[in-house]
């Protein structure tokens, strides 16, 4: 009995995937749990196994495709049965009368709503629900466009296209003017360029660039931040804190490692205070879901990590019941399998706070955005030597600044002002982590 392959829900962000290549080709021998297919997600490319034992007998979604979550992309059928199913070419299903008659008589500017309502009728249409989404933002109607998706389902990139074929269509129904333009226009045309050198300012021309188009990663981040940005009240506080002891603590660690041992990072440090901090405040340790404010036992502290292919942030389970060797070598691992685009799904969800370092590259203030849905960021600027009094004494002091940000609809100023103080206190005296 065929058995259809279907795109699995590997992301709680994207509701399509892109289809980087198949594993198999049609008719090898496939056994359940083997690879099968790869796509990539918003934060990393995976492979995905066979749902059955059989052989690959039909295709339905090629390389680089989009394909929806839930859609069927392949079919697996019996050894048996691999002779019957050989792929053939397909096509669209050529429309009935009624339809070929209401597109033909159709016009582009046409928005009429009974002619809407009897192709609608007589034609269902698939499309992702970025693709209706982007349709109905632009006034474009469904069936006016053509499908590329698999199973004939229209795409977001289908939609893409529409608007751009129907901006060169109205670049070139523009009016042009004449050869030889009159008095009035010649006035009109050359006014703004008298205008600029009148006022003393060169005209140059636009000039050109290249246009890249945004990844889906890219895309996927893009819409995030849009989100954060418009769906949470972000505050962020910010704090001096002098981290001199924290310098001193992580030279003596590193003095006393082995030849072969992880070294410890402050980024590791800091999620082994953050961690245990969040526990004494579990507003901020938490995520913000509809009316609800779900509070965490247990600090699973995502860490931001940059790629190529864009920020992520996986997690560190439990981060307040392990040594710091111990998370030195999970947060380098998790980071490396980042980088090379290998993190498995559930190794980006579930993080209940995030912590993201910007002092390695030499910002000492930023204002992070929150990873929804959780309900609060911290981020961490560079140390820097600078004089500072301490113990009534002008010295040199090690300096870093924290911006703690978070969302005002789920926790207060005076909340998050107390987890900032308690991590600047394990800071400024390390050594009371392990009190």
């Amino acid at each position: 009995m065929p058995v259809n392959v279907l795109v699995p829900p590997l992301s709680q962000t994207m509701d399509s995937l892109v289809l980087l290549g198949w594993l198999k080709k049609i008719g090898d021998p496939i056994q359940k749990g083997e690879p099968l297919f790869q796509v990539e997600t918003d934060k990393s490319t995976l492979e995905v196994e066979s749902p059955a034992d059989g052989v690959l007998g039909e295709v339905l979604a090629e390389p680089g495709a989009e394909v929806t979550v839930g859609s069927t992309i392949g079919v697996i059928v019996e050894p048996a049965e691999a002779a019957a199913s050989a792929p053939a070419a397909t096509s669209p299903a050529a429309p009935d009368a009624a339809v070929e008659c209401a597109e033909r008589e159709r016009t582009p500017g046409d928005g009429d709503a009974e002619l809407h309502k009897v192709v609608s009728e007589q034609r269902r249409i698939f499309a992702s629900p970025r693709a209706r989404q982007l349709a109905q933002h632009e006034g474009v109607m469904l069936d006016r466009l053509q499908a590329t998706g698999p199973q004939n389902m229209i795409v977001e990139r289908d939609v893409r296209a529409f608007l751009a074929r129907r901006e060169q269509a109205a670049e070139v129904a523009a009016p042009t003017h004449a050869a030889a333009p009159g008095p009035a226009l010649q006035a009109e045309t050359e006014a703004p360029q008298f205008a600029a050198v009148q006022s003393g300012v060169a005209v140059a021309p636009v000039p050109a660039g290249r246009r890249i188009s945004l990844s889906g990663t890219r895309r996927t981040i893009a819409r995030r931040m849009q989100q954060s940005h418009l769906e949470t009240v972000p505050v962020t506080l910010t704090r001096e804190v002098d981290a001199t002891e924290l310098v001193i603590l992580r030279e003596c660690i590193l003095g006393e490692l082995g030849e072969g041992d992880v070294r410890p990072t402050y980024t590791d440090l800091l999620v082994s205070i953050v961690s245990r901090c969040l526990l004494r405040h579990p507003a901020l340790n938490a995520h913000l879901e509809q009316d609800a404010l779900v509070m965490f036992d247990e600090a699973h502290v995502a860490i931001a990590v940059d790629t190529e292919r864009g920020l992520v942030a996986p997690a560190i389970r439990s981060a307040q019941s392990k040594g710091l060797l111990e998370l030195a070598r999970e947060r380098s691992a998790l980071a490396r399998r980042a980088v090379e685009g290998s993190l498995a799904p559930d190794e980006l969800a579930g993080g209940t706070f995030t912590l993201t370092n910007l002092g390695t590259l030499g910002v000492d203030t930023f204002t992070p955005v929150i990873n929804l849905p959780q309900v609060a960021i911290l981020g961490v600027g560079r140390i820097r030597a600078v004089p500072a009094v301490h113990d009534g004494q002008v010295a040199i002091r090690q300096v870093m600044h924290l911006s703690l940000t978070f969302d005002h609809r789920a926790v207060d100023g005076a909340p998050a002002a107390r987890l900032l103080n308690d991590v600047a206190m394990l800071i400024e005296k390390p050594h009371r982590v392990w009190l």
